[in-house]
């Protein structure tokens, strides 16, 4: 059995890397960390026969970083990683690199074409792949993966763009050109050989075919029964405009040779033909597709409910209030949390513990902490009332995942990972009426996913209901 260790769990392709492995039980085992702190540093990496690194900074604005951040974390904190796994006694180390460190938007790449990076992530990749060439011996064997384009359901690239301009255009340009591009499950299964034949050196996968832009739009559409009309017209009063590297990009032909180490023309890894993972990609879009529009309503109705919840609980929120001031002096408590998009917003509760208490997730705070007027609070549920005002700002749903701290890692990796902070947070949810809170951050999350994933007017409506009747626990505390 190969024991893998994965930096960068949340990445696209090590979501769908874990997936792969997952369907080879008897064959891998594979731990994936986050390296978001240092923590890693004191981790043992002495079970592992293998180390794949893909975490790296991609898409941050090159005007708004400088090149020291993506050094740091593309180069040094990679060759440290490559480093300690060679003292910890690893076999093999896997560096996903990129097509980039050509510097080129057109061409055709061979054995003979020199690199010449020229964006910081680019030049970043380029150093880590100089000094872990270093770093390679014959008990230590150091695979540098540079893969062109990849593309695939959950992907912010090129791609993506491509989609977009599919199912918004009514016509494109129809040109003939070629590029190198990898659906993410053929790398995928790309990099499970690697392992499995203890592969090293500089590798070149693709898919067997080349993409030609015009085709993929069209083939896009087609997959989501939309027309699109390729014009040929178009297509050539794009070629005065060939000096752009952004037409460059998406127009021109940049390829890599298929006999370069690791192409197709030398191994077998693409299990998927680009028309099937184009129809495959199309689905999944269009299965998140309906299940966004089936709750297209949730806001307006949030909006709706909150502000007359505010109107009708006045009463309430301003005796709270007064006797709130009487019990701690301080009646309302406000907490930074994590909520769509990894935001953070000031979650507003009325405060049911002590002001000397420790900002930590409620199932680590002792229950001596709460208040005589918090125990009632809680019991009743009416501390939760404030956050309509979070609801009413778009900061919050009525129903949603419960919005976590900063410094819950492992429930934010859990999170991130399936996607739960696509989603406002909410007040209530399915995992607060199973009972289930921080304190086991893998199954919450998945609770979270599958709430997210089934949401409807019938659960919106079921949530709420059951919550005002007093069903499910509010945060627990131990």
């Amino acid at each position: 059995m190969k024991k893998i260790l994965l930096i960068g769990k949340n990445s696209f392709i090590g979501k769908n890397f874990i997936e792969l492995i997952s369907r080879y039980n008897a064959s891998y085992e594979i731990e994936a960390i986050s390296i978001r702190d240092e923590s890693w540093r004191n981790k043992s990496f002495q079970r592992f026969d293998v180390v794949i690194q893909l975490a790296a900074i991609v898409h941050q604005s090159e005007k708004k970083a400088s090149y020291d951040v993506y050094d740091k974390v593309n180069h040094q904190l990679v060759v440290a990683m490559a480093k300690k796994a060679k003292e910890d006694g690893v076999k093999q180390f896997i560096f996903l690199s990129t097509m980039s460190v050509y510097g080129l938007s057109t061409g055709h790449i061979t054995a003979n074409t020199p690199i010449n990076p020229r964006s910081f992530y680019a030049r970043s990749k380029a150093s880590a792949e100089q000094s872990l060439q270093k770093l390679s011996a014959s008990d230590y064997r150091v695979a540098i993966i540079r893969p062109p384009m990849v593309y695939g359901y959950g992907n912010k690239g090129n791609y993506n763009t491509l989609r977009k301009f599919a199912l918004s255009s009514l016509v494109f340009p129809d040109t003939d050109n070629r590029r190198s591009t990898i659906y993410v499950d053929n790398l995928c299964e790309f990099l499970r050989i690697v392992i499995e034949d203890n592969l090293q050196g500089i590798l070149f996968p693709q898919n067997d075919e080349y993409m030609r832009t015009s085709d993929t739009v069209s083939l896009i559409a087609e997959t989501h029964s939309k027309k699109i009309y390729m014009s040929k017209l178009l297509g050539l009063t794009l070629k005065p405009l060939m000096f752009s590297n952004t037409v460059q990009k998406a127009f021109g032909s940049l390829t890599y040779d298929p006999k370069l180490p690791g192409g197709p023309s030398v191994m077998d890894y693409n299990k998927v033909t680009f028309e099937e993972s184009v129809e495959q990609t199309a689905r999944f879009y269009k299965s998140n597709l309906t299940t966004n529009k089936s709750m297209m309503l949730q806001r307006p109705l949030d909006i709706v409910f909150s502000a007359t919840g505010l109107i009708v609980a006045s009463p309430l929120l301003i005796g709270a209030t007064v006797i709130g001031y009487l019990d701690t002096g301080s009646p309302l408590f406000v907490q930074e949390r994590i909520g769509k998009d990894k935001k953070s917003f000031k979650l507003i509760k009325f405060r049911t513990m002590k002001v000397s208490t420790e900002s930590v997730a409620s199932h680590l705070v002792d229950n001596t902490s709460i208040t005589k007027l918090g125990k009632v609070l809680r019991k009743t549920k009416l501390d939760e009332l404030p956050q309509l005002l979070n609801v009413l700002k778009g900061e919050m749903s009525l129903t949603g995942p419960r919005p976590n701290l900063f410094n819950q890692y492992e429930l934010i990796d859990e999170r991130e990972a399936i996607g739960v902070y696509k989603v406002l947070p909410g007040i209530t949810g399915l995992a607060q009426l199973s009972n289930i809170d921080m304190s086991t951050p893998k199954l919450l999350a998945q609770t979270d996913k599958k709430m997210i994933d089934t949401m409807s007017f019938k659960n919106y409506f079921s949530y709420i209901i059951r919550t005002a009747l007093g069903k499910g626990s509010g945060d627990a505390v131990k």
